[in-house]
């Protein structure tokens, strides 16, 4: 879970299963790369299969324990990347531009956390002394 003062960003439970198993950092990967995609899952020699070679043993035999077999449909998760994305620091239009969604949308999602996201943007210039 991304903390910044009190804001969290949780992990949506559509991918908490996977988060539980291979880490948030690599789940947030996995979706950015793959949102919207329809992926093979093996069930046998998943450890030497695309998926393993692309994202790792253990995602891959996470997928494969729950969808082996079959394809798995990574869900889009928008409003979860918007917030990851925007308290990373990256602009709105970098954001416009990775997830596929209007400015609008950006505003709409990022409403309640504004406070976080515009202290993650702060430029700190260490030659200027503090105010206060």
């Amino acid at each position: 879970m991304d903390r910044i003062g009190d804001t969290t960003v949780p992990v949506p439970v559509e991918v908490s299963w996977i988060a539980d198993a291979v880490g948030e950092s690599l789940t947030f990967s996995f979706v950015e790369a793959c949102a919207g995609q329809k992926l093979w899952v093996p069930a046998v020699r998943v450890e030497t299969s695309n998926l393993a070679r692309a994202w790792g043993a253990e995602l891959a035999q996470c997928l494969s324990d729950r969808y082996g077999g079959e394809h798995y449909a990574v869900p889009m998760l928008k409003s979860w990347r918007i917030r990851k994305l925007a308290l990373q620091g990256l602009s709105h239009n970098e954001i416009v531009v990775r997830v596929g969604v209007s400015r609008p949308q950006i505003h709409s999602v990022l409403y309640g956390i504004r406070a976080a996201v515009a202290a993650r943007r702060q430029i700190v210039d260490e030659r200027q002394l503090p105010l206060f």
